[in-house]
Order: structure tokens, then C-alpha cells, then sequence
């Protein structure tokens, strides 16, 4: 399963790391990135809407091994 992580690092702050909260799994690695790219672009946008400078920005998907309990 796949997870999506997105970090920001605005003008004045350090680089954060964010997770969907709460956390969303995906199947795929594509269906993953067109989700975290669709994330990082709205955290974006809703920074430059608070009158935040972003630096920079990166988005990808983290995947995770799923184990099973018997």
C-alpha cells in the first residue's frame, strides 16, 4: 500500500513534513502521486492565500508492507 507525503518549507519556518490525516492508502504508485501532487498543490495554494512565502515544495508516495496477522 501506498501513502502520500508532502513537504513544505516556507520563508521563516523549517521544512514539514505532512501525511493525510487521516491516513489515506492507495493501491498503486500512480494513483498514489496524481493523489500527492493534487495535495501539495492545494497545501500551496492555501499557504499563498494566508500571505506565506513557499520556498519550496516536494510531494511523493511512501510505500508501506502490508503484514498480516494470524
Amino acid at each position: 500500500m501506498w501513502k502520500v507525503l508532502v513537504v513544505l518549507c516556507v520563508l521563516g519556518n523549517p521544512c514539514t513534513v505532512f501525511e493525510e490525516d487521516p491516513m489515506k492508502w492507495y493501491g498503486t504508485e500512480a494513483e498514489c502521486m496524481m493523489a500527492a501532487h493534487l495535495k501539495a498543490e492545494s497545501m500551496m495554494n492555501t499557504m499563498l492565500d494566508y500571505g506565506y512565502y513557499v520556498e519550496s515544495e516536494a510531494h511523493s508516495c511512501l510505500y508501506v508492507h502490508e503484514t498480516k496477522s494470524i
